[in-house]
């Protein structure tokens, strides 16, 4: 590596460990990273590592990568430390990389300032160090590409994840169940369940949206500070679920997930409230709204997320213990 590539890549180094360095002290400052969207949150809670030491570890390399410029001085060797340092850290970055494009469908901007550094450090390295990185960088995202996580991943949610995206919980007093309900609030199947429960039932209910223009006006709801929409995407992009309403059941043997407002209707009227409720499923007598952004048919249960049409498919199925 030329003389001139390393000088760059040495101060290119200082001002990537001075913007880690800055993530870390508002991490210390505010408990939490900054991040201009919501994928840095859930990137952060699918980690077993907490935020402050991911980025200590940047913080190292980005400085031992600073040291190996300034004072390696062996030019006769192909692979010296700092092209090996480089090619360590795109592959790393390849793995975090391949896991918000491949598995979790979601992008923390911060995360992809490190990635775009890294990548553009190992470009300056010269022709030589891409065409070795390339093939490197190609072969981690095809791992993961081959590689499939959906459902099993959604056991590496924890319970905390779910309440991240929960805006609100209506609860009652010695709840039974507990349970959370994903929605939007233009989806006319999504208002029948919501009719629903208005009333005071014996279940603890999470109210889990995808979509940010929530106007909920049940009775008795304790609002959350914050919540993400883009958590609750990602946790029915994980179970292949493309429509709503959809609610998942806490059991003593694992989870359930059950489609569809009929089916949720009926289940939530024998579950969680004292007496069996006489509910009308039809939008007109639950006052669901017969305008709608997300696509209706009058022969199914459920609204699409992002797609053209309602698909007729529901029910309810079991996943392993966990969460």
């Amino acid at each position: 590596m030329m003389h001139k590539q390393k000088a760059i890549i040495q101060w290119s180094s200082v001002l990537a460990c001075g913007i880690i360095a800055l993530q870390i002290a508002i991490i210390l400052v505010k408990g939490e990273a900054f991040c201009l969207n919501d994928g840095c949150r859930i990137v952060e809670n699918l980690s077993k590592i907490p935020p402050i030491s991911l980025n200590i570890c940047g913080l190292l390399f980005f400085f031992v990568l600073f040291i190996a410029c300034r004072w390696f001085t062996r030019k006769d060797k192909f692979l010296d430390l700092p092209r090996l340092l480089l090619l360590v850290g795109l592959m790393v970055e390849g793995v975090l990389f391949s896991y918000q494009f491949l598995v979790i469908h979601s992008y923390c901007s911060y995360c992809l300032l490190i990635f775009f550094i890294v990548v553009a450090l190992n470009i300056i390295a010269g022709l030589p160090q891409v065409l070795l990185g390339l093939p490197l960088f190609c072969a981690v995202v095809a791992a993961f590409a081959v590689l499939n996580f959906s459902p099993a991943l959604l056991l590496a949610l924890k319970s905390e994840t779910l309440v991240s995206g929960t805006y609100a919980v209506k609860k009652c007093d010695a709840p039974a169940k507990k349970l959370y309900f994903f929605f939007s609030s233009e989806c006319p199947h999504c208002k029948n369940v919501l009719k629903v429960l208005e009333n005071c039932n014996n279940c603890e209910f999470h109210f889990n949206p995808i979509d940010k223009n929530q106007t909920l006006a049940l009775p008795d709801l304790v609002f959350s500070a914050s919540y993400s929409p883009s958590l609750n995407r990602v946790v029915l992009s994980l179970l292949n679920i493309d429509t709503i309403p959809v609610l998942l059941v806490h059991n003593p043997d694992g989870l359930s997930f059950i489609k569809g407002d009929e089916k949720i209707i009926d289940f939530v009227s024998q579950a969680c409230f004292h007496t069996e409720l006489g509910i009308s499923t039809d939008p007109d007598a639950n006052g669901a709204s017969e305008d709608s952004d997300l696509p209706r048919n009058e022969e199914d249960e459920e609204c699409t997320i992002d797609v053209e049409e309602c698909p007729e498919e529901q029910g309810m199925f079991q996943t392993p213990n966990g969460l």
